[in-house]
């Protein structure tokens, strides 16, 4: 395993974007927005990857796999997930002993842009029919907006930093 030089993230946003400053601050760990060509660790680098979530895939990671080697994941959603859903996602993204890390992030209705504002429509329909509490709580938060985004949730990325770098 190489050491860890860098974090590789992707945002659409911000939430993402906001944890990744967070663990550069906190690591002193360097980070680069995977957009910005010019500016990313060289090929082969050890790096820890946060991508967000869309529809069961965490974006970006495929593309962070091809140049670098990524040693720990952090996927960043809007809804809680149980450990059986991270693990589940780990699988589907064939990380096997790859860490894989889910970290709470937010939904701001005015930055949603293109196909992605149009994928929330049906969830959008389907909250506001519902009467369980969840889905009611779920659906002001795609109306209005919500940032859960909090340092505490960094504890077990920290931990696993503080070993691996």
């Amino acid at each position: 395993m190489k050491k860890l030089t860098a974090i590789v993230y992707t945002s659409h946003t911000g939430f993402t974007k906001r944890y990744a400053g967070m663990l550069a601050r906190a690591s002193g760990i360097p980070a680069y927005d995977l957009s910005q060509r010019k500016e990313l660790p060289a090929p082969g680098s050890g790096v820890l990857y946060l991508g967000w979530l869309c529809a069961g895939r965490i974006q970006g990671l495929a593309q962070a796999r091809k140049r670098w080697e990524v040693q720990a994941v952090c996927a960043v959603g809007l809804a809680p997930m149980p450990p059986e859903g991270v693990k589940g996602l780990a699988a589907a993204h064939r990380l096997g002993s790859t860490p894989l890390f889910y970290l709470r992030g937010g939904y701001a209705p005015d930055r949603v842009r293109g196909m992605y504002r149009l994928m929330m429509q049906p969830m959008l329909r389907m909250t506001a029919k519902s009467q369980e509490p969840e889905q009611r709580v779920m659906h002001t938060v795609l109306v209005q907006g919500g940032d859960f985004t909090s340092e505490k949730l960094l504890s077990p990325v920290l931990t696993w930093l503080e070993f691996h770098t």
